[in-house]
This record gives structure tokens, C-alpha cells and sequence, in this order.
């Protein structure tokens, strides 16, 4: 059958074949798995960015918490917070509480600001205990100073130690 045809002829012949061949075979296998060969680097990528994603948040949620850590938490009521100071002060017996003041408001850098101001009395040891827990324990608000003051009775010719202390909440301004 195919005697009749030169070496040449058949040569060429082959080469025709084989790009017809390399044609179908790009346009029926090769282009396919090319595309989806993408698709999956795509998805992967899609994927990475959605781990990233998740990792920031959790970064995020991390720093909000620290963040609240150190500036106290957001979204109680300032009369709630010197309430809970109050009872945070009960539960030592030998502490007085002297004054407390009335909630300062004040606005800075796009947050609310609320400043309680007490007053405690007692032993230099309770006292820096107090003030240790306060620091520790108390998460609604952030102490910002503590004073120890001696102050004479010259009435009964004794010294007394009191400690004022300020807290501080911050809270964002919320735009409406």
C-alpha cells in the first residue's frame, strides 16, 4: 500500500500525522489538564490567603485582648465599674475606705476616658496589697497611679497612711 510512495513522501507523510496527532492530543488531553493543572494552583492560593486570613484574626483577637488587658474592658458602664471597685475593696477587712470620688469624663484621640479617684486607709502592708490585687485582679479598669500619703492627727498625735488611687477606662468614641 504503501510501496508506491517515496521515502520522502512518507517522511512528510508522518509529520503531518504526528502534528495532526500532537494537535488532537493538545486540544483533547494537554489543554485540559493545563487548565485544571491552574484551577488547582488557584484554589491553593485561595486557600493559603483563607489560612493567613484565619491566622490574623486570631492575631487580632490575641492583640484586642491584651489591648483590653492593659486599657481595661470596653462596654461597661463607668458607675457599673466603681461599684465593682467597691466590692473589689469589701472583701479586705483591714482597709478603710476613705473618699471616693465621682467618675471624671474626658475626651482624647477618639476615646472616652472615665477616672475614678479612691481613697483607702491602713498599714503600709495592706495597703501595697491591696493596690498588688487591684493591679492583678481587677480587670475592668487599668490603675494608672497610686500615692501613699502619711497624714498627721495631731488630735491624737498619730500618723496615718492613706493610699489615693486612679483608675482609668477607655472607651472608642462609637460615631451614629
Amino acid at each position: 500500500m504503501f510501496s508506491q510512495y517515496t521515502y520522502k513522501q512518507k517522511f512528510f507523510g508522518l509529520i503531518i500525522i504526528f502534528v495532526l496527532l500532537l494537535l488532537v492530543a493538545n486540544k483533547k488531553s494537554f489543554s485540559i489538564t493545563k487548565a485544571r493543572f491552574n484551577e488547582v494552583k488557584d484554589i491553593e492560593q485561595k486557600l493559603l490567603f483563607v489560612n493567613n486570613t484565619n491566622q490574623d484574626i486570631m492575631s487580632l483577637t490575641k492583640e484586642i485582648a491584651y489591648l483590653d488587658d492593659i486599657i481595661g474592658k470596653q462596654g461597661i458602664p463607668p458607675d457599673i465599674v466603681q461599684q465593682e471597685m467597691l466590692d473589689f475593696i469589701s472583701t479586705y477587712n483591714n482597709v478603710k475606705l476613705v473618699t471616693i470620688d465621682e467618675i471624671h469624663y474626658a475626651q482624647s484621640n477618639g476615646f472616652d476616658i472615665f477616672s475614678n479617684r479612691l481613697v483607702l486607709e491602713g498599714t503600709f502592708n495592706s495597703l501595697t496589697t491591696v493596690v498588688y490585687d487591684f493591679e492583678k485582679q481587677f480587670k475592668n479598669s487599668r490603675l494608672v497611679s497610686v500615692n501613699y500619703e502619711k497624714i498627721k492627727n495631731y488630735n491624737h498625735r498619730k500618723d496615718k497612711l492613706q493610699v489615693s488611687i486612679i483608675f482609668q477606662n477607655y472607651e472608642k468614641i462609637s460615631k451614629n
